[in-house]
């Protein structure tokens, strides 16, 4: 395998020494590329770029893979070299940086393997998410996935269901916040007909409806305690009674379990089973929150305003990295989500007010300081979204849940289900 080490500093030439140190690996670092002598008869695996030399990737793209090494972590450095032509942006600190280029040299990735969909970004930290999740589907054991509101929690999920051996299967997602506690044994453990008033028919939980798939339960630190002891025999003999049943009935569904908060810590302090904990723990991926994926903000912006074009049948330009201050400047509490919704708004203003991405960016005020277009109807499509819970509401807008009770007041927000809407309720 052939490698072609491109620039002048130090830094970067340390390289050198990581990659030889690779079996059937040769390395030539040049200070420029003229200097490398490329011809059409020099075969290359890839092309390594320093800093100084990242300009020359859009000469060299489509004759190897092209990877701009950065000394730092910037998200303007890393949307121009994408930009440029090259096929990753990666920093010196990258943890196995020199496996990681290998890696990406040798192609060894079998071009069948399917792609993780929704798992968008170049930087350590969501290759390692996406290393993970390909570990997760190779086996059958229950996943834990742990991080902030918004940061992707069930495009993991599907992404370890889609991958697995189970993909045939059906992929059931239950919210746990979202179930009352009084309904919770019925909704995932189902029903006989005339268990309990009104039961007139038999109903099939979730834990049967995922049968041979995948159940994904969001949020599982809200699980009743009732309720999670349930949980803990199915997981152990595999087996469901339904509620006035008189016999259990075999299940074979994977578990994958989501929490935004610290399981362990609900562990220390008695709110959620030890012996639960262990069981749904056996992998854990844990999903870093916007603010510590750096580059990956404008490859986010590429892959959302191709998503809305798609959608709406509309031709809306990707902002120049220069253009993307506002974005990239706001800290993103809550995570992907919020940018995703925050770009939908955006583009619906620009295609009502028959303007461009960049130039409603130009013309708003800081994200920080409250923008929101459509601020009313996004509001009350968040609170749909969560069934009017205006805590997880807010954590979704990424905002506090004071500011939330504000802006509802502010444009005369009802809930519909009769609660008030102070901030201390």
């Amino acid at each position: 395998m052939r490698v072609l080490l491109v620039d002048d500093e130090p830094s970067v030439r340390v390289l050198h020494d990581l990659l030889r140190g690779h079996a059937h690996v040769t390395v030539r670092s040049v200070a420029t590329v003229a200097a490398g002598g490329l011809g059409d008869d020099v075969a290359l695996d890839l092309v390594v770029l320093g800093p100084a030399a990242a300009s020359a990737a859009p000469d060299l793209a489509g004759t190897a893979p092209v990877v701009v090494v950065g000394t730092r972590d910037c998200a303007a450095d890393a949307v121009a070299a994408l930009k440029a032509g090259a096929t990753d942006y990666v920093t010196l600190d990258t943890p196995d940086l020199a496996s990681r280029l290998t890696a990406l040299a040798r192609s060894t990735r079998p071009a069948s393997e399917p792609e993780i969909e929704g798992l968008v970004g170049s930087s350590a930290a969501i290759h390692r998410v996406r290393t993970l999740v390909r570990t997760a589907a190779a086996t059958g054991a229950p996943v834990l996935i742990e991080g902030e509101t918004g940061t992707g929690k069930e495009v993991v999920a599907r992404a370890i269901h889609k991958l697995g051996s189970r993909a045939h299967g059906p992929f059931i997602p239950v919210n746990c916040a979202a179930v009352p506690e009084t309904l919770a044994e019925s909704e995932f453990f189902g029903h006989a007909r005339g268990a309990f008033t009104g039961a007139m028919e038999a109903r099939a939980g979730a834990l049967r409806l995922a049968d041979g798939g995948t159940l994904f339960l969001d949020e599982i630190e809200d699980l009743p305690l009732s309720l999670q002891a349930k949980l803990l025999r199915v997981v152990q003999d595999g087996e469901v009674r339904p509620l006035g049943a008189s016999s259990a009935r075999r299940v074979d569904a994977r578990l994958v379990a989501a929490s935004n908060r610290e399981l362990w810590n609900m562990v220390e302090s008695g709110a959620f089973r030890r012996d639960l904990f262990y069981r749904l723990r056996v992998l854990t991926i844990q999903l870093p929150p916007l603010r510590e994926r750096g580059a990956d903000l404008p490859l986010l912006v590429t892959h959302f305003v191709a998503a809305f074009n798609r959608r709406h049948g509309t031709r809306f330009a990707v902002p120049a990295a220069s253009q993307m201050r506002p974005l990239l400047d706001h800290h993103w509490p809550g995570n992907v989500r919020e940018l995703e919704n925050t770009l939908e708004s955006l583009l619906i203003l620009a295609g009502a007010e028959g303007r461009d991405l960049a130039t409603v960016l130009r013309s708003a005020p800081s994200l920080s300081g409250g923008f929101w277009p459509d601020e009313r109807a996004r509001i009350v499509r968040v609170l749909n979204d969560h069934r009017w819970n205006r805590q997880r509401a807010a954590a979704a807008l990424g905002i506090s849940r004071v500011t939330l009770w504000r802006r509802m007041e502010r444009h005369g927000i009802r809930d519909p289900f009769g609660a008030d809407t102070r901030a201390t309720s």
